[in-house]
Order: C-alpha cells, then structure tokens, then sequence
C-alpha cells in the first residue's frame, strides 16, 4: 500500500531538478555551436520553448506548462529578471534555467501549475 502511494504521489509530482537539468540540455543542444547573431535569435527561441513544451507534455504530468526563453547578446549589459505568482506552493511551482556562452546569455522559464 505505501509503494503504491509513492508511486502514485511521484506521479503527480514536479521533479525540479530533472527539468532543470533537461533544460539545460536542450539549449546547449540548440546553442552550444552558436555564437551571437541577432538574425538567428527568434527562432532559437521558438525551437528551445517548442522543444521544451514537447518534453514537458512527455512526462504525461497533470500540469499546465509556460515556458518563456530570453536570449540577450553578452555584450556587458545586465539582465534582470523577476515574476511574482499567486498559486499553491504545494502543487505549483517555476524552474529558472540560466545558461551562457561567450557571446550570449540565455534564460529559460519554466512555470507549472497543477490541475485540480
């Protein structure tokens, strides 16, 4: 009986963690070649929030997914970022995946909310 409630309450959970890692790993798999170049910006940042919307909705989790990506050339500017939710702290939550090269920054967002 326990087994199957932690499987059932694994089932229903957001490991943060694995997606962050996962995230990680579609953009360095999209940028990690890549150096700057503002003509190419859009659609990495379509390609990286596509990819991404297509793993989260592969874990089969009953969560709705928001996925926004930020990619700024490095050129000694600051970048700042901030959100605030109204949402359950138990069942919701944001995965913040910051990544860079030499030549550009990169911020990926992942919010969920779970489904009642």
């Amino acid at each position: 009986m326990a087994d199957f409630e932690e499987d059932q309450h694994e089932e229903l959970s957001i490991n943060s963690e694995k997606i962050s890692d996962d995230i990680t790993g579609i953009v360095k798999g999209k940028l990690a070649a890549e150096k700057w170049n503002g003509k190419k910006v859009d659609l990495w940042v379509k390609d990286i929030i596509e990819i991404s919307l297509k793993y989260l909705s592969e874990m089969k989790k009953p969560f709705k997914f928001v996925v926004t990506c930020v990619i700024m050339q490095r050129n000694g500017g600051g970048l700042s970022t901030g959100f605030i939710g109204l949402w359950d702290n138990t069942k919701d939550g944001v995965v913040n995946v910051p990544w860079d090269n030499e030549t550009m920054h990169v911020i990926t967002t992942v919010y969920f909310l779970k489904l009642d």
